[in-house]
């Protein structure tokens, strides 16, 4: 995987590159009146490389189709062509050795380029075979040219063995920083599950004592009230006929007591509602479920409202949150999605939610989406409220769940 960021970078500078090397060679035309001296020839050669380099850069259909040679070419592109170009230096007639070699410098930092994204993306052993690589050719370049070998000579034979030297030294550093950053993305991934985990498990414990709390209550408020009204229809059975106005008095406490129960049971079912659709609206808690989730799993988000939401029963708040939070569920736990889209819009008398990803999908042809618990469950949710629940998906290419539900309360 290319570290994030690095054709980007790549990009930049064959962009900058390029157009340095066309108003260069364009000013030098002018002034020369030729197109044609060695050092013109050499800017038409990185030009032509940093335009060819850009727009490969910028194909991302040609980055899908390469797979892992994508980088490495661009990289062997930016790193051959310029030496091999320096020769031209060489073999201008009016040129000595000495300023040949002064002004095959110009090539170090287009060098120095290739070498950091090399040690950016790669293991640092990569970074010495691209010095070593450069090394060679650099001395296979001058060898023939400084021959014979001699006291005065050996010094220019000694630039690429410095310059060598100096991409190590940069190389190194590079590559130590990126490895530190690899290592401390690691631990915060590692770090963010563990939160997660922590997270689930709290949630857990906090639904577990809701539960249990709600389960008092239901003992010391619903049970009781049926117990009692129980006791009151047994006496009521038996006084009926004896002592009508004994039954009486038992009907009325076995009404009271059947209101007073109904009343405590509703405000318990109420407390099992999501508390941020009480807190917040539904809009803004459907956003921040969203965002979590993004944040959880690491894909983009956007989050489209194209009109007013209209009001809604709680049922049907209620049944659009839960569907939003299992779908979201469902894309964390197996989408691998990058890019995930949510829309809330109103289409004439119909209230419609739209969730899409980009992620591996499935095959719903060969599928039996009644067999999958969290696809039923959001099927039975929309048809409680009335709602239509669809599920559309293809592999490697994404699924789109939609439901939509009566718009007026």
């Amino acid at each position: 995987m290319i570290e994030p960021g690095l054709i980007r970078v790549f990009r930049y500078f064959t962009g900058v590159a390029m157009i340095y090397y066309a108003l260069v060679a364009g000013y030098t035309a002018l002034q020369t009146r030729s197109g044609a001296v060695p050092q013109q020839l050499l800017l038409y050669v990185n030009f032509g490389t940093n335009l060819i380099l850009f727009g490969y850069l910028s194909w991302q259909w040609l980055e899908r189709r390469l797979g892992r040679w994508y980088l490495p070419i661009a990289l062997m592109t930016a790193s051959v062509i310029p030496i091999f170009s320096n020769l031209i230096y060489f073999v201008d007639p009016a040129v000595d050795l000495s300023e040949s070699i002064t002004r095959s410098w110009i090539i170090l930092p287009i060098l120095l380029v290739p070498l950091v994204l090399i040690a950016w993306q790669y293991r640092f052993r990569y970074v010495l075979l691209f010095i070593l690589f450069t090394a060679a050719i650099q001395l296979f370049i001058l060898l023939p040219v400084a021959s014979p070998i001699n006291f005065e000579t050996v010094p220019y034979l000694g630039i690429p063995i410095v310059q060598a030297f100096a991409f190590g030294i940069v190389g190194h550093i590079v590559s130590r920083l990126m490895n530190i950053q690899r290592t401390q993305r690691k631990q915060l991934i590692q770090a963010n599950v563990q939160l997660a985990q922590h997270a689930n498990t709290l949630e857990q414990l906090a639904v577990s004592r809701e539960r249990n709390r709600l389960a008092r209550e239901l003992h010391d408020t619903l049970a009781h009230t049926l117990s009692g009204l129980a006791v009151n229809l047994e006496a009521l059975k038996i006084t009926l006929n004896e002592n009508p106005l004994e039954a009486n008095i038992l009907v009325d406490h076995a009404l009271e007591n059947t209101r007073t129960g109904l009343t405590d049971t509703r405000r318990a079912l109420k407390n099992l509602r999501a508390q941020h659709l009480e807190d917040l609206g539904l809009e803004l808690a459907i956003k921040n479920l969203a965002e979590n989730a993004a944040s959880r799993a690491g894909f983009k988000l956007d989050f489209n409202v194209f009109t007013p939401l209209p009001e809604l029963t709680p049922d049907v708040d209620q049944c659009i949150y839960r569907i939003t939070q299992e779908s979201l569920e469902n894309i964390i736990r197996h989408a691998k999605a990058q890019h995930v889209t949510i829309q809330l819009q109103q289409g004439g008398d119909r209230f419609e939610l739209s969730i899409q990803d980009d992620g591996v999908g499935f095959d719903t042809s060969d599928m039996d989406l009644d067999h999958k618990l969290g696809i039923r469950g959001m099927r039975e949710r929309a048809a409680v409220v009335g709602g239509s629940f669809k599920v559309n998906s293809k592999p490697q290419v994404g699924t789109v769940i939609h439901l939509s539900v009566e718009g007026s309360s």
